[in-house]
């Protein structure tokens, strides 16, 4: 993944209106689409890969059009959304969907309260399959029928390692194991659930550490 503009500043006017933003290319399909994001029609990621983040960027709180297309191509559109960033919110635009049919889920956070002693996790389906799942910490069912874009609260857990399994809800089938999953004190992450169930490429989780961890306002 490149960078057209190394910057990470949309605009730093005033910190009582500052907002992150970052974006997850969630969009699956073999072979892989790389994609060029645009904000207010500035090019501002180049060849996004499929599972890729970005850097959190620095916004102004306030609403901005956001436009896909394949890279490289800028007449075959694939997304053209208004986002509306509050202040201090922390976002996560995910591009979603199949390459017929692309969507953008805006995962929003705001400032937490760190706790050293315990890690939060929350749990997010943007498998495009659209078949509901359930997920195992440890053995033990703590999220049921988690459908397509739905986003959970963050579930409290202790420091250290975890194991982690995602079970179709329909038959209990297990479609992904994580047997040694690490979470440090204080920190929030999300499981986010990528990929197809019955075709290529096969779904996984993607666990990133979220910007209320050590973003400051």
């Amino acid at each position: 993944m490149r960078y057209p503009d190394k910057k990470e500043n949309l605009d730093s006017k005033c910190d009582a209106n500052k907002a992150y933003i970052r974006f997850l290319h969630a969009v699956p399909n073999d072979p892989p689409v790389n994609v060029d994001v645009y904000i207010n029609k500035k090019l501002v990621v180049k060849n996004f890969k499929y599972e890729d983040f970005t850097p959190y960027l620095t916004a102004h709180a306030g609403t901005y059009i956001i436009q896909v297309y394949p890279t490289g191509n800028n007449v075959d559109q694939l997304l053209d959304m208004r986002v509306t960033l509050s202040p201090h919110e922390i976002a996560t635009a995910a591009i979603v969907g199949t390459t017929s049919q692309v969507g953008l889920e805006v995962i929003s956070d705001f400032p937490q309260e760190i706790d050293e002693s315990l890690s939060f996790m929350r749990f997010i389906n943007l498998s495009p399959d659209k078949m509901p799942v359930d997920i195992y910490i440890d053995d033990t069912p703590v999220v049921y029928e988690l459908d397509f874009t739905e986003v959970t609260d963050y579930l409290s857990l202790f420091p250290g390692k975890h194991t982690m399994k995602v079970k179709l809800s329909d038959g209990q089938k297990t479609i992904v194991s994580h047997p040694n999953m690490v979470l440090k004190g204080g920190n929030y992450y999300s499981t986010i659930l990528v990929g197809f169930i019955n075709a290529t490429p096969l779904v996984e989780v993607l666990i990133p550490l979220e910007g209320v961890t050590y973003l400051k306002f």
